[in-house]
């Protein structure tokens, strides 16, 4: 649950900035640092003893493809740089502002000594659908220079699926969680629990079972896949929760977390996540050269009414009818308010501006 008090707690930016400034290291010894810190994900040794005493030619394939990969994994470390990129991201997520505000203050305190680990506590974020949550989470995976992996726990079923499945069961196979790490090319990626309220649950198989243990470090660093049965150690992940009603969240994994409650945005920091999109958008495509840098004040009046969601979503169509409308040799294509079409049924069923509930 998030601290009443955790405002008096939270430096403000300036105070932050000097701070991490204090932390600041010459590259060679970040390098060297960076060299010094890499983790035992799991053990060779187990898994060849598994190898040896298994039958189940599935999961011996599986176990000898371990067997191949790296048991360690280098951490992602804090360094000062972070937080102007932090503050960057503040200036696209104006409604994420505590979040980020918790970060700094996270990271800050991780500067101080040698290892500069990056480490954040397991967060819950909390809100209606559609202001930004999935989003959010996925750029600062991008900020922090770490690794992100997701899981929607509105289509699962089973704890099958986040910590394996037993190997003498027919179509099992090692879950999200020890998949991830696997796959991660850092030992502290971000994982992101997606919609963790929406879980259907099973008395005998129930999806949060393993999270009791994986939100805890020191159970954390002893996690056993259900199907590989060895041991990993993920007690550097990062996890980061979602939920749009945290009252359906058991107590017990609910207090596990930080709970941030992410409020619309102000008509202000819509119009800045409006352009952040834009900008994302025209940056992550190769044709994104071709349109304007700017996006027109008109266009962002119209999106304004939108949720992040749905901004990204017209904003896309808009793009493609400013491509038909403009003369082929005209550039750069500008996108004007009319390639905006909003269907007028669809705004007015879902409420108004960022409020709507999609």
């Amino acid at each position: 649950m998030m601290d009443s008090n955790f405002n008096e707690f939270i430096p403000n930016s300036a105070l932050i900035k000097n701070e991490c400034k204090n932390s600041n290291e010459t590259e060679a010894e970040a390098e060297a640092n960076e060299a010094d810190q890499v983790i035992n994900i799991f053990d060779k040794t187990s898994v060849t003893k598994a190898i040896d005493a298994e039958t189940n030619r599935n999961r011996i394939m599986i176990l000898r493809d371990l067997l191949k990969e790296s048991d360690h994994k280098p951490l992602a470390m804090f360094n000062s740089d972070i937080i102007s990129k932090l503050e960057n991201l503040a200036e696209k997520f104006g409604n994420f502002n505590e979040v980020i505000a918790r970060v700094k203050s996270t990271l800050c305190l991780s500067g101080l000594e040698d290892p500069k680990t990056l480490y954040i506590p397991p967060l819950l974020l909390t809100g209606p659908p559609g202001v930004g949550k999935t989003r959010f989470i996925s750029e600062l995976a991008a900020v922090l220079g770490t690794d992100f992996f997701s899981l929607d726990f509105a289509s699962v079923s089973s704890s099958f699926v986040v910590a394996g499945g037993y190997s003498s069961w027919m179509d099992s196979k090692p879950g999200f969680v020890s998949k991830s790490i696997r796959k991660s090319t850092y030992a502290n990626p971000i994982f992101m629990l997606d919609e963790i309220d929406k879980v259907t649950t099973d008395s005998r198989h129930n999806p949060l079972g393993p999270m009791y243990g994986l939100l805890e470090r020191h159970t954390a660093k002893h996690f056993v896949d259900e199907y590989l049965e060895i041991p990993f150690d993920v007690s550097f992940v990062i996890w980061i929760a979602s939920a749009n009603y945290p009252e359906q969240i058991p107590e017990p994994i609910r207090s596990r977390m930080i709970e941030i409650a992410i409020h619309p945005p102000t008509t202000a920091q819509a119009r800045a996540i409006i352009c952040s999109i834009y900008d994302e958008l025209l940056n992550m495509n190769a044709w994104g050269k071709h349109f304007a840098t700017k996006l027109d004040k008109k266009v962002i009046d119209k999106l304004s009414t939108l949720s992040p969601r749905l901004v990204r979503i017209q904003l896309e169509n808009a793009l493609a009818n400013a491509v038909q409308r403009s003369p082929a040799n005209k550039r750069p294509i500008v996108v004007i308010p009319k390639d905006v079409t909003i269907a007028s049924n669809r705004t007015k069923s879902r409420g108004i501006g960022f409020m709507a509930n999609i």
